[in-house]
């Protein structure tokens, strides 16, 4: 049986959900939240790759949006990797989405099975069923 997570995502926390079988409710797994960088001085830098000369320089909900998403790609990178889960579903408003999508690797991207462009992190459980539901 495939194991799916659930990642519901804001710019400074995450949720992972998995999904029991018979469509019970999605049971919680872990809560993660932003760390800033350690080395004082460290930018934080979104994770996808563009010259510098060309880019604008972006607010502090930017960079730490990018920060983030980096830093949970890599969380679900190294799940993935000790085959925690086989499928992905991901739950965040749609900048947020668009800057995780970009920090994936190509193994993580092709889990990916759905993704729900809406900022579910403070909804009730049922309204997170209900859209994770719809998508499976």
């Amino acid at each position: 049986m495939k194991a799916t997570w659930v990642v519901v995502a804001d710019p400074t926390r995450a949720t992972i959900y998995t999904v029991p079988s018979g469509m019970a409710r999605l049971r919680q797994l872990v809560c993660l939240h932003h760390s800033p960088p350690s080395v004082k001085g460290e930018a934080c830098k979104p994770c996808h790759r563009q010259s510098r000369h060309s880019d604008p320089v972006p607010d502090t909900t930017e960079v730490q949006a990018g920060s983030f998403a980096g830093q949970l790609a890599l969380h679900l990178q190294d799940a993935h990797r000790d085959r925690q889960f086989d499928e992905l579903i991901l739950v965040a408003a749609p900048a947020l989405l668009a800057e995780l999508r970009g920090c994936l690797s190509q193994s993580l991207r092709d889990a990916v099975i759905a993704e729900i462009a809406k900022d579910l992190v403070g909804a009730q459980q049922e309204l997170l069923q209900e859209q994770v539901l719809r998508v499976l």
